[in-house]
């Protein structure tokens, strides 16, 4: 089965608060109509994966995370600075009202600051190559306190993490 999320993740009061205090931030959505899929999936041999699978799809994936070292900070901010160019400026503009028009980024604002217990990592808008298109980059691994940092190499070695068409695989 897949990982549950570290247990220190669960119980910590700050993002707890939050979460508690704006429900309307970062639900969980999927386009998978998860009671289907797990209908679909009730007959398949290894029922402990496929409980993983349905929990994450309800409640999100945390994959091989592990806890929280002492000195990390309990909100951090990576973003950084806008694009110096107009182009990646309107680029990720556009991203963004896309998404939102399609319901896959429905948090409202809440400001420019982060709540207590929220963790921002930077986006990019850089060329593709050989092309005049540009391309999304949400850079988990940037700074020393990265989201990905809470993930042992060693654990996903040879895993790839990378979307649906691989997670149907795995499910074969």
């Amino acid at each position: 089965p897949l990982p549950s999320p570290p247990a220190s993740f669960l119980r910590d009061p700050v993002a707890s608060h939050t979460i508690a205090s704006h429900p309307n931030l970062s639900p969980i959505v999927t386009s998978i109509k998860v009671d289907r899929f797990a209908q679909l999936l009730e007959h398949h041999p290894n029922q402990p994966f496929v409980r993983s699978v349905i929990n994450g799809l309800r409640s999100g994936f945390w994959p091989y995370t592990e806890d929280k070292p002492d000195l990390y900070p309990t909100t951090w901010d990576a973003v950084g600075s806008p694009p110096t160019y107009e182009t990646a400026r309107a680029f990720l503009r556009e991203q963004r009202d896309e998404e939102m028009s399609a319901g896959r980024w429905p948090s409202p604002s809440f400001g420019q600051d982060l709540l207590p217990g929220m963790v921002a990592m930077p986006i990019f808008a850089i060329p593709k190559p050989n092309s005049k298109k540009i391309r999304l980059i949400n850079h988990l691994s940037y700074g020393k306190h990265s989201v990905n940092s809470l993930v042992p190499p060693e654990a996903i070695k040879g895993a790839v993490l990378d979307g649906v068409p691989i997670l149907g695989d795995s499910l074969k």
